[in-house]
Parts: C-alpha cells; sequence; structure tokens
C-alpha cells in the first residue's frame, strides 16, 4: 500500500527550482533513504512531507491526505540533524514533550517514555540533563522523543551527520533496532552510503539541484540487519551502485 506518494513535485523558493519533478512513493513499514549532493534539496524534500513548504506544482499526499492534515493529527514524527533539546528540561521531560504538546491530538499508540529510554539506553540518565549528556546520548534523546507519540511516519534530515563514525555506526544499528518491530514509515536523508544502505529497504537518489530522481535503488538485505552485514559482499554491492546513481547526478 502506498502510504506516502510523491507526483510530479517541483519546489520554487522565489528563484531556480529546488527540486524539479519529483516522483517516489513509500509504502506502509518501508525505510527509505534519500541520497544527493549538497543542495540537491533533502531537506526542502522532508519539510514537503511535514507541511510546512507546498509544492509549486505537483503533488504529495500521506494516506491520500495532505501532508498539514497528517502533521496536525500527530501522524508525523522528525529528528533534526541537531537534537534540539530543551536545556531547562531533563531527559525524560524532554522525551514526553511532544506528548504533552496538543494532548488531544495524541494517537492511542502513544509510547511509554520508560520504555523509551530503556531502549535507549538512556534508563539510568533519565533526571540528567541535555549538557550532562554526549552528542551521541543527545541525538539517542531525540530518537526517543520522535518516536514517543507513536507517529507512523518518520522523517529524518541527516540526524547522525554531527557524530564521530563510531558513534554513528552505533546509532545506525539502534535505530534499525527500534524500527523494526512498528509499523511506521521512514523518510531519511544522508550523506553516508553506509547508512543508506544498512537502514533502507530503498534509495532515492537525487541530481544536483535542482533536484531531479536519478534512480531508486532496492536494497536486498534481509531482515532484520545486524552490524555483520556491513562486512559482507551484497552490502559493498549496494554501496557501490549508490556511488555510481550520485555520481551520475552530480554530472546532470
Amino acid at each position: 500500500m502506498k502510504a506516502l506518494e510523491f507526483t510530479n513535485v517541483t519546489i520554487e523558493l522565489g528563484g531556480p527550482a529546488v527540486l524539479a519533478d519529483v516522483s517516489f512513493t513509500i509504502g506502509d513499514h518501508e525505510f527509505v533513504g534519500v541520497l544527493g549532493p549538497n543542495g540537491s534539496g533533502k531537506t526542502t524534500l522532508l519539510r514537503v512531507v511535514a507541511g510546512l513548504e507546498r509544492p509549486s506544482a505537483g503533488t504529495v499526499t500521506i494516506d491520500g491526505g495532505a501532508p498539514a492534515a497528517a502533521r496536525a493529527a500527530k501522524r508525523i514524527g522528525f529528528v533534526p540533524q541537531s537534537p534540539a533539546l530543551l536545556p531547562w528540561r531533563t531527559v525524560a521531560a524532554n522525551v514526553r514533550l511532544l506528548q504533552e504538546v496538543n494532548r488531544a491530538g495524541n494517537p492511542h499508540s502513544i509510547a511509554d517514555v520508560e520504555s523509551l529510554l530503556h531502549d535507549v539506553g538512556l534508563a539510568d540518565f533519565r533526571a540528567a540533563y541535555p549538557h550532562e549528556l554526549s552528542g551521541g546520548m543527545q541525538q539517542r534523546v531525540a530518537l526517543a522523543r520522535a518516536f514517543a507519540i507513536g507517529a507512523p511516519y518518520l522523517l529524518m534530515d541527516e540526524p547522525f551527520a554531527a557524530l564521530d563514525e563510531i558513534t554513528r555506526a552505533d546509532m545506525r544499528h539502534l535505530l534499525a533496532r527500534l524500527c523494526e518491530p512498528l509499523n511506521t514509515a521512514v523518510l531519511f536523508v544522508t550523506h553516508s552510503l553506509a547508512e543508506a544502505v544498512y537502514l533502507s529497504d530503498r534509495v532515492v537518489v537525487l541530481s544536483a539541484r535542482p533536484g531531479q530522481v536519478v534512480g531508486v535503488e532496492r536494497i536486498g538485505l534481509p531482515h532484520p540487519r545486524s552490524p555483520e552485514m556491513e562486512d559482507d559482499a551484497d552490502f559493498f554491492a549496494a554501496e557501490t551502485r549508490l556511488r555510481h546513481l550520485l555520481h551520475q547526478g552530480v554530472g546532470r
């Protein structure tokens, strides 16, 4: 089933087009990565899905309706590049934040905060404040906050880009474990080939600005994903195919 659908979407933000004639779909419980060079419109793509930008042409639908309606109904979670935690709130209070805003919009599937803190390895830090946490731990809080409202759609804008390589690898393994048992559709923007391959069912590759779909690569790795897969020949082959698509898009 098509849960999220882009149809011939073009975005012009008061100048040359940022995205041009973009079409692809995301199915229920599908993890779709987005790769592309700087300036290709990846973040703008997420803003359109979140209902924060409107297409200049074409349509974006979530469950057949408008993105803004899905956002108002708390059907979309968002993880930005920076954790964006409130410094005066504890870890547990930051995770609860979205549950406490517009309580009437909370879905029946709202998550248990204590269970989430356990899942992300922060149960012992529930009373800590953001300045007491490492960068990786702060990003774990941001992940838990996004999952806390039980939204069926999760948008992620290079959430691990500022982390060192070891922590970044740990975070993608954690995200895969969190997503595996949930009926969540994910749109994940990254510059990392390894992240895209490890996490995604399919990867959409955008060209240089204006961003157009160069290709969509299906990742054939089985679920559940494990760190050992990153040493597999199939993993490297998928990275190579994505790298070639990226080079093709840069040269357009």
